[in-house]
């Protein structure tokens, strides 16, 4: 088997009992690997109303085809569980060796059940699978726990996925980070971890990992990182990171300031990555096999943030989520609380949503210090902002309340509270405003894991597409405008079945994130990494099915239609200043036209029974 494993190892963690499954080329052909492997296994294996925090649910890791391959930036991997904050489908895709190292250990995906006896961590490597306990790990945040295990198991072709405080507690916002720095898991994905008294999988690989056509692979290599040079991202990207794009973003309307309050923050290019580089830049840094750096290293050495160390500093979502969203301008302290996160196990994006809606609460006089514990909770105050991020991992006084998420704090809180609550279906919202950018607020509003901009990441508005691709994705060149409904059903409905396919493939979004990322781009590699007869039309459906997949899993869960919707703030509430003054999202045309182009029901947002049998997928615990 070309570019698979070809073993899937399942492990009740309650019973010790293991199970090897060979992975056959029916699932290849209908998943891909990676989150597609997933999400359908989760679909076919996990009941529908399982409790995300019991022994039932099901942790699943898995790689894809071209991980550890020549392919460009094959170091993804895909996690997924029921996830603990929106009880649906909770998943995350991570940029680390982790994957790599798997497959090289061989296997295609772990599946875990039940509930260690008492704190442990996984030693995975080609001999099976060690469940190995570690009281002593427990406690311990991120770095600290990761590198007491390399001192166990080395640094050579050793991966680590750990949970931090956050993730031992339970708390609904904890992610599982990789190697020290990687994050992946929105949805509360490192809770499930806790929940199973796992701190930590470790994995060693030492096996080879087979390709079908060696020369054709280079040929489709070569080929591929050309065009990538010659896209219009990868200069700035490979020499400042994704933090480039905040400002233009700002001036377009469209990055969360003040938890929505506002569409202006006039410190916006104070938070520019050329701080970075003057000042505390180490080092511009690449994942395994991809040819577009677009990491930052940095390390503070002085002032007041000294010894906050990591690596996506200048990222975008760090930047605006730290920055303008809490009204902070000093990007040593965005870096500061970035690095916290990372400590804790904290999800980077959930973090920073509830911390600017508490402190929307606190403006608004829906709390005061009587609640928050005599802290200051207001936009702008770092202090404040820092020790709310600690409270928050590790699970005390007012954060214990803001942990649980944007929708359930604010049930809590009420006081209307609910209607500026910035999350979908629980799942806490990402930086960018959906009334100066109306196409990602369908994205958020349809996303299968709640709201969330990297299952579609729609760029028909903001990348170089001529009028007949246009045509080719949304039916309508008229996509391109900004703020008209026309053609955004349809467009975020074809971006989201390409990212299906780059995600289970295990290639980045980055990299892909314009026409590299059409499925015609994409084949070659994959025919010459497998030695399959992939055809374009069968990748585009295979996106389609793991799309449908995912949304019949939210459904048997309890998701209805009437959750594929935003907040009420970005429905009524026009944007009061910035480019998008006056701004609303038109989600009803939107919406309807993204159901027709999925051929999904008007009524019950269930897949029609034609195009579940066109798929061939069924219905599964109904």
């Amino acid at each position: 088997m070309h570019g698979y494993a070809g073993k899937i190892l399942t492990l009740d963690l309650s019973s010790g009992e293991k199970e090897i499954i060979a992975l056959d080329e029916t699932m290849i052909r209908r998943f891909l690997g990676g989150r597609g492997f997933v999400s359908s296994w989760l679909y076919e294996n996990l009941p529908g109303r399982v409790d995300p925090l019991g022994h039932d649910n099901l942790l699943v890791f898995s790689s894809g085809p071209c991980n550890g391959t020549l392919v460009p930036s094959a170091s993804r991997g895909s996690i997924g569980a029921k996830s603990p904050l929106t009880s649906i489908m909770g998943s995350g895709n991570t940029g680390s060796p982790f994957s790599v190292q798997l497959k090289r250990a061989g296997w295609d995906m772990v599946v875990l059940s039940g509930k260690a006896r008492r704190p442990s961590y996984l030693f995975i490597d080609t001999g099976g699978v060690e469940v190995v306990g570690c009281e002593d790990l427990w406690g311990k945040e991120t770095p600290d726990a990761t590198f007491a295990l390399r001192s166990r198991h080395g640094s050579r072709n050793v991966s680590i996925a750990c949970i931090g405080p956050a993730g031992e507690r339970q708390v609904p916002i904890a992610t599982v980070i990789f190697d020290r720095f990687r994050a992946a898991g929105r949805g509360g994905i490192g809770a499930v971890m806790g929940s199973k008294n796992l701190k930590a999988l470790v994995v060693k690989g030492s096996g080879g990992i087979q390709v079908a056509h060696p020369k054709s692979l280079k040929q489709e290599v070569l080929r591929f990182v050309q065009s990538l040079s010659e896209e219009p991202y990868y200069k700035r990207y490979s020499e400042e990171g994704t933090g480039v794009i905040v400002a233009p973003m700002h001036d377009m309307g469209c990055v969360l300031v003040k938890n929505g309050m506002s569409g202006d923050f006039e410190s916006i290019r104070s938070l520019n990555a050329d701080h970075l580089k003057k000042d505390w830049f180490i080092r511009q840094k690449a994942c395994f096999s991809c040819p577009m750096p677009c990491t930052q290293q940095y390390g503070i050495r002085e002032g007041t943030y000294r010894g906050a160390y990591g690596e996506g500093s200048a990222a975008a979502s760090v930047i605006m989520g730290f920055g303008p969203r809490c009204g902070i301008s000093d990007i040593k302290a965005v870096a500061k609380a970035y690095t916290l996160t990372n400590e804790l196990g904290l999800d980077l994006i959930s973090t920073n949503a509830v911390l600017a809606f508490g402190m929307e609460c606190f403006e608004k006089g829906f709390i005061g210090t009587s609640d928050t514990g005599g802290i200051p909770l207001e936009f702008g105050h770092v202090p404040a902002l820092l020790e709310m991020v600690s409270q928050i991992g590790m699970k005390k006084g007012f954060g214990a309340i803001l942990g649980q998420g944007v929708k359930k704090a604010a049930e809590l809180l009420g006081s209307g509270s609910e209607r500026f609550a910035p999350h979908v279906k629980g799942m806490d919202m990402m930086e960018v405003d959906p009334r100066g950018f109306p196409s990602w607020g369908l994205m958020f509003a349809v996303s299968s894991r709640g709201a969330d901009h990297v299952r579609a990441y729609d760029v028909s508005q903001i990348m170089p597409f001529s009028d007949e691709e246009l045509v080719a994705i949304a039916g309508t060149p008229e996509v391109r405008d900004m703020f008209s409904p026309r053609g955004k059903g349809r467009s975020v409905a074809f971006f989201e079945n390409i990212r299906a396919v780059a995600d289970s493939m295990e290639v980045c979004r980055f990299v892909t994130r314009g026409k590299l990322g059409f499925p015609e781009n994409l084949v070659g590699m994959l025919r010459a990494v497998t030695g399959l007869d992939f055809t374009v039309d069968q990748l585009y459906t295979i996106g389609e099915r793991i799309v449908n997949v995912e949304r019949l899993f939210n459904l048997r869960a309890g998701m209805t239609k009437a959750q594929d919707t935003l907040p009420e703030r970005y429905l009524r509430e026009p944007l009061p200043d910035g480019a998008a003054k006056g701004k609303t999202v038109p989600m009803a045309q939107m919406l309807e036209d993204y159901y027709k182009a999925r051929d999904w029901s008007l009524i019950s947002g269930f897949p029609s029974e034609e195009k579940l049998e066109n798929l061939g997928l069924s219905l599964v615990g109904f």
